[in-house]
């Protein structure tokens, strides 16, 4: 019989679980304080559940963390892990600290199936999804570290890692419950955001419910340009991505969508391409906001970044056009943790 790990189960989920296999239902309100917040590693820990039932617990449930293989730290604190489950598939998920908050970027999926030209993520063959348990593992690894290393807590969670979070969503989804229930971590809604490549079915809407940030990744001010960077495109036109981008403001009660654009010299950077965002986006009032991204090598990379005073020009385009605009901070480049960055294969 396969052992079932349970980091990643919603109390709904965790009390079925715990009926179907003879346990009460009360035994599983007595267990899941254990797991969330208390993060305990064995069930001997939990001293409040009968000695009975913490002995039989490990016959059917698996409280065991993935094995960290490799843990790199930047030149600028970024810290990334490379964690490996129990069938030897591996992901990567990193640690970035600031001063007012501490980020933690988690991955989806083994590989990505969706296969962006510029993303070192997407030169990796697709193995599966990740469970909702080993999503889950990546959080508490990091809540672990910072908490042995008796440091600030994780203050902020994206879903921008390895994979596509809404090609995974039922497993997103149990994780978010879970991270915004107030008796488990309370996170706030305004703290957790989920990137999409443009996925537009019923997940975008299920992920409305939530009420967590979206950040969509756009890449290109038109179809063409963006058909050539990301295949997904040919599916996902920008119109319908938008439409949804928009829908999703209003169903989530968000403050704003953001949209990520990866900077790329001679491809998407001319001045026409920021006049012709600024139109795409100006359907979205003060509710959209651009995330304009230097671009971060990698071996094997066709693509290259553009200067600062380049993308600081882009920026002021599309300011003046009524964007809210950030050039945002590259972190983490010298251990290939920052963005488009993360591969899982062992070197």
């Amino acid at each position: 019989m396969r052992i079932k790990s349970i980091l990643g189960l919603p109390f709904d989920v965790l009390k079925y679980e715990f009926v179907e296999k003879g346990f009460s239902v009360l035994d599983a309100k007595r267990v899941y304080p254990w797991i969330h917040p208390k993060l305990a590693q064995t069930f001997e820990e939990m001293s409040d559940v009968p000695k009975q039932v913490r002995e039989r617990l490990p016959d059917f449930f698996s409280l065991g963390r993935p094995i960290c293989k490799i843990l790199q730290e930047s030149s600028d604190v970024t810290s990334k892990a490379l964690l490996e489950f129990e069938d030897g598939n591996c992901v990567e998920t990193v640690f970035i600290p600031d001063e007012k908050r501490n980020t933690i970027c988690v991955s989806s999926q083994v590989g990505c199936p969706i296969g962006c030209r510029f993303c070192n993520t997407g030169t990796q063959q697709f193995c599966r999804n990740l469970t909702s348990s080993e999503i889950m593992a990546q959080i508490i690894f990091w809540m672990e570290r910072q908490k042995k290393l008796n440091a600030a807590p994780i203050t902020n969670i994206v879903f921008m890692g390895m994979g596509e979070p809404l090609l995974n969503s039922q497993n997103l989804f149990a994780v978010l419950k879970i991270l915004l229930n107030v008796k488990t971590y309370n996170f706030s809604r305004n703290k957790i955001t989920v990137s999409t490549s443009g996925i537009v079915d019923n997940s975008i809407i299920e992920l409305a419910k939530f009420g967590v940030k979206l950040a969509v990744s756009l890449h290109a001010p038109n179809d063409k340009k963006r058909s050539a960077l990301m295949p997904i495109n040919n599916k996902y036109k920008i119109s319908d991505v938008l439409d949804a981008a928009l829908n999703y403001y209003k169903a989530s009660n968000t403050s704003h969508v953001t949209f990520e654009y990866l900077l790329l010299d001679g491809i998407n950077d001319s001045d026409d391409d920021a006049f012709e965002l600024s139109k795409l986006l100006r359907k979205f009032g003060a509710h959209a906001r651009v995330n304009l991204i230097m671009f971060n090598s990698w071996n094997g990379s066709k693509f290259m970044g553009v200067s600062n005073e380049k993308a600081n020009h882009f920026s002021k385009i599309l300011l003046a056009r009524g964007i809210r605009t950030i050039i945002r901070k590259s972190r983490g480049r010298d251990i290939f943790a920052a963005c488009g960055q993360l591969k899982s294969e062992e070197k």
